[in-house]
């Protein structure tokens, strides 16, 4: 196709959208002014007409009670009786002037409402206030009057006024109403036409976009899965509208692109590969290095441990306090090296693999834990309360000797002033479960909440609390192969509040072997 048949497409395509665009503009015009309309009479008839009407009710109504409250006073002569009167003369004044004010802008209604105002103040200056003048100067025959047949005249006089207003105001409301009717009409008229032209419009942008766009489009498609499924020898036929062809044409060049991506991607995975073998083979030598570490490097302490013993052993006549206080040094660094050597071992060989990972009952490990703490809770009289823990998947031993090691932080790092009261509580969602460790111990200071996690961190002297500074960045190290996170919380009481996450929410279907060992604990 021609460059100028391109164009036409688009210009088609760009008048179909302009003029779809105005149509829905047209429309929308429309429907707005109705609706406006609607409201408009809507508002007019609730706001202004229906408030009208009633208030003339209202204020027929008060002229009734006045003139009632003014014969019971002609006839009684107590001023209690003329009460009605006082209060709905009020009510009267008020009335007429919010009347005035909805029907001023209609000459014939505000006719009417004059005509009613001049019967109410006839009746009030010739009747009313005469007879209540008469009463109070002692006349007798006041009463007369106000039963009279020209007192009744004057006041029927205020009715059929009154009557008149009523019928008028009832006459403009249902003329709203109507003009209402008529607008709500229109509207769905237009709506009606509306969507008449819209669905007209479609079906021929329809049948023109089928027949100059969606044809070309599913040979283009067509050549194209043919390519993804292997065949990048086959070259894009370039047929259709400008637009189509270039697109035809990015696709061909794209198909040359991805079969030299393609060998590119062979050379890269034979990359990964090789790497992946290096891989393996430096954790082989890992492995191979805890392995020296756990024996080669165990085994020269373990010596230095025996002989010194056996020196001051067979040698103590000969030695003084001095070479005794130098042999328990030597024997006493050679026991913490071995122990640092262990926590390190531990330290390293979590996060290797999560091959481990089993659904763990938290609650049979908490047990397990206490009891390999069983010696240090009954020396120092602590009292450990737990709320029911979850069953989490993980591996069983490192969440052993996670509880183990907030356990046993807790106990080590206690108040000597108070017996140790650890406190374990569990918070649960859908997803993932919240545990805090409470304990009454010595506590933390809230600006090392950090650096207690980095490994070989103390805040105290070896000589008043013992360990390797491990423990807490194996807890934190363990919770983060888990995929959760552990922090130091505040806490307003004394002792510290640690908190730490795991997720809940991926099944596996084997358990746990709760005759799992756990690690060695790590302080």
């Amino acid at each position: 196709m021609s460059s100028a048949g391109a164009w036409s497409l688009r210009t088609r395509t760009f008048r179909a959208i302009a003029g779809v665009l105005a149509l829905l503009l047209a429309l929308l015009v429309a429907v707005a002014y109705l609706l406006w309309n609607v409201k408009q009479t809507g508002d007019e008839l609730l706001d202004h007409w229906d408030p009208a009407y009633q208030v003339n009710q209202n204020l027929l109504n008060a002229m009734v009670n006045e003139e009632t409250g003014m014969r019971g006073y002609a006839l009684g002569q107590d001023e209690a009786l003329l009460e009605p009167y006082d209060v709905y003369t009020l009510l009267e004044t008020g009335a007429q002037g919010t009347l005035r004010a909805y029907v001023r802008d209609e000459p014939e209604l505000l006719r009417l409402y004059d005509a009613t105002v001049t019967a109410i103040t006839a009746w009030h200056t010739d009747y009313a206030e005469p007879i209540i003048a008469a009463v109070r100067a002692g006349d007798t025959g006041a009463g007369e009057r106000a039963a009279s047949e020209e007192a009744r005249a004057s006041f029927d006089r205020i009715r059929a006024a009154s009557a008149q207003l009523t019928q008028a105001l009832d006459d403009k409301r249902a003329e709203v109403s109507d003009e209402r009717e008529r607008a709500f009409t229109y509207l769905w008229i237009a709506g009606g036409v509306g969507t008449a032209l819209l669905l007209l419009t479609g079906l021929a942008l329809a049948r023109g976009l089928r027949r100059g766009v969606l044809r070309p489009i599913d040979g283009l498609v067509a050549q194209t899965r043919q390519v993804a499924r292997g065949d990048l020898d086959l070259e894009i036929a370039q047929e259709g509208p400008a637009e189509i062809q270039g697109l035809a044409a990015d696709v061909d060049s794209m198909r040359g692109s991805l079969a030299s991506q393609i060998g590119r991607l062979e050379r890269a995975r034979e990359r990964i590969a090789e790497r992946s073998a290096e891989l393996a083979r430096s954790n082989a030598d890992l492995e191979q290095f805890a392995y020296v570490a756990s024996h080669d490097l165990s085994e020269p302490l373990r010596k230095v441990t025996n002989f010194c013993q056996l020196l001051e052993r067979q040698y103590a006549d000969q030695l003084d306090d001095k070479a005794r206080t130098y042999i328990a040094f030597m024997v006493d660094g050679a026991k913490r090296m071995q122990i640092l050597i262990n926590d390190l071992l531990d330290f390293s060989r979590v996060g290797r693999t999560t091959d481990q990972f089993r659904p763990v009952d938290l609650e049979l490990k908490l047990e397990r834990a206490l009891s390999n703490l069983e010696l240090e809770l009954q020396e120092s009289d602590a009292v450990v309360e737990h709320d029911p823990l979850p069953t989490v998947p993980g591996d069983a031993t490192l969440l052993t000797a996670l509880l183990q090691n907030l356990v046993g932080n807790a106990v080590k790092y206690r108040d000597p002033s108070r017996p140790p009261h650890v406190r374990i509580s569990v918070e649960q969602t859908a997803d993932e479960c919240t545990i805090t460790v409470d304990d009454n111990g010595i506590g933390i200071d809230a600006q090392y909440a950090e650096r207690i996690f980095q490994i070989f961190q103390r805040l105290h002297l070896r000589d008043q609390y013992g360990g390797t500074g491990i423990g807490l960045a194996l807890c934190r190290k363990i919770v983060e192969f888990h995929r959760g996170r552990l922090w130091l919380a505040e806490k307003d009481g004394p002792g510290a509040r640690f908190q730490f996450t795991l997720p809940t929410t991926q099944p596996h279907p084997e358990t746990a072997d709760d005759d799992e060992p756990a690690l060695p604990v790590a302080t």
